[in-house]
Parts: C-alpha cells; sequence; structure tokens
C-alpha cells in the first residue's frame, strides 16, 4: 500500500508555511472558508505556490466560482474551465473542481469540457460528490467520464462516518482524498478505507486586539501543531 498523504487546507501563504512546518505533504489552496472555500484570486496564489515550491509541499488549488449550490451555469463553467487553464499554467499539481446537474448527478458536461481543456488527469473531483445521493453508483459514472481522484467525506458529516462509501470508491480504483473534520483520532480508519491522503483544516483562531471596525475581524489559520499531530498518527500507521 502507498503512504497516505496529508493535505493541508490553506488560505494565505503564512498558511502554506505553517503546514510545511507542521509536515504536512500539501495543500489544497481556497479562499472564504466560511462557505466550503472559493477560488482564490491569482496574485495570491502566484504567492502561495511560490512559498509551496520553496517549502516543497504539493500543491492543489480550489476552483469553485462562488458559495451555494453545484449546479452552474453555462457562463460559470466556461469560468471554471479557464480558471482551471490559468492555475494549471501556474504549475499547480491539480485543479479541486466539479459540479452537478440538475438531477443531483455528476455534470458531464461540465467534466467533458475539463477533460478537453486541461484533462482529468490533473483534476480532483470535491465535494459536491457528497450530495450525489447514495443509491447512485457514482464512482461508475466517475470512471465512465475519466474522473481519477475525488475528495469527498463518503457523503457524511465527517469523513470518519462516511467509511463504508470511500471504502468503496477506493476499491474501485478512484484515488480518494477523505475529508471533512478529519481528526488525528480518524486516520486510522481513513487509512485503512484506502484513502490516498487525509484532508483536514488544522486551524485556529487568531487573536486580534483591535475592536470594531468596518467588518468582523475575526479569521483563523492553519495550527502547525494539529497538522504535526495529524502527521504524527499517520506516519504511525
Amino acid at each position: 500500500m502507498a503512504e497516505c498523504r496529508v493535505e493541508v487546507v490553506a488560505s494565505t501563504p503564512e498558511d502554506v508555511c505553517l503546514a510545511a512546518e507542521g509536515g504536512a505533504d500539501r495543500v489544497e489552496f481556497c479562499t472564504h472558508l466560511a462557505s466550503g472555500g472559493l477560488t482564490p484570486g491569482r496574485g495570491l496564489a502566484e504567492e502561495a505556490l511560490a512559498m509551496a515550491q520553496q517549502l516543497g509541499l504539493g500543491f492543489r488549488v480550489l476552483v469553485r466560482p462562488r458559495e451555494g449550490d453545484f449546479v452552474y451555469s453555462r457562463a460559470e463553467k466556461r469560468a471554471i474551465l479557464k480558471e482551471a487553464e490559468g492555475f494549471l499554467a501556474l504549475g499547480v499539481d491539480r485543479i479541486v473542481t466539479g459540479g452537478l446537474n440538475r438531477d443531483g448527478l455528476p455534470d458531464l458536461d461540465l467534466l467533458a469540457m475539463l477533460n478537453q481543456g486541461v484533462g482529468l488527469d490533473h483534476v480532483v473531483f470535491h465535494r459536491a460528490a457528497d450530495e450525489v445521493d447514495s443509491s447512485v453508483d457514482c464512482a461508475a459514472i466517475f470512471r465512465d467520464a475519466g474522473v481519477k481522484s475525488v475528495l469527498t467525506s463518503g457523503g457524511a458529516a465527517k469523513a470518519a462516518d462516511g467509511l463504508e462509501r470511500i471504502r468503496r470508491w477506493s476499491d474501485s480504483g478512484l484515488q480518494v482524498v477523505g475529508g471533512a473534520g478529519v481528526l488525528p483520532v480518524h486516520a486510522k480508519a481513513l487509512v485503512d478505507a484506502g484513502v490516498e491522503a487525509v484532508h483536514a483544516s488544522c486551524r485556529v483562531a487568531v487573536s486580534n486586539q483591535k475592536a470594531g471596525g468596518l467588518f468582523d475581524s475575526a479569521r483563523t489559520e492553519v495550527s502547525a501543531a494539529q497538522v504535526s499531530e495529524l502527521v504524527a498518527a499517520v506516519r504511525s500507521i
């Protein structure tokens, strides 16, 4: 069995440094974590990518054009493809994206666009997959469409509660990244389910002494200590 990787969600270049300090293998870069993550700006992503390359971290970028559901208009799909092309041209490892049609199934039109434009070898289908009804053989749909890798919680609120689907998808030949509420105590079960990587936020609140202001100043950052605990749990298996 190949060694399980540790993937940490990063939203700033500083997060990338903290993830590396904790021993992570790679980061998934995105912004607006409160909505589940959105596409980062190009300049910010370039700075973070340069930091990751300097530190020897793998670097993936989330491409999600807006908050809310995963049913996208034709214009939004074109935007997703343009973002994917642009980020891959910068040198990122993979794009994390996906969409659903109005029937709640993986959007084959979007996948065909991505396959023609950038190749699905460079794409990870994200957690939109977790909104597909469990009665659907989603792994077969992905396989037929050419999808190689999926980020999933197994359809549950936490990946530790979605192990059955995670194992089934992994056994089907998909590279599965297990994410959502992942803690060090969950590492063994996820590795035993066959995940290629565990995906976690490992975040803590940033203290801010300034009161007031125009907007909510609360934010979080990656905790190198939490990353280190997760890495140790994965490596011990």
